[in-house]
């Protein structure tokens, strides 16, 4: 599985069911597309540190705003 499909699984699981049948494309935006809410986002980043294994820093990801963003810097905490 790549990144984006588990990203995507991620947001899905998050969207507890509004989002199941949305088709996710990387150009989405987080807060108005997708409506995260602020628990939602902190309930990304704890399912993204327990899926990729990684350690994230809130302050990194305060300025992302689209899920090609969140793919991106995922990527470059695992690759790191």
């Amino acid at each position: 599985m790549t990144t984006t499909e588990q990203v995507y699984e991620v947001v899905k699981k998050i969207g507890k069911g509004r989002l199941a049948q949305v088709e996710l494309t990387p150009v989405m935006t987080l807060r108005e597309e997708l409506q995260l809410d602020s628990l939602d986002i902190s309930e990304l980043l704890v399912l993204t540190e327990d899926t990729f294994k990684i350690r994230v820093n809130p302050d990194d990801v305060a300025n992302i705003d689209t899920l090609a963003g969140m793919i991106a810097y995922i990527e470059a905490k695992c690759a790191a």
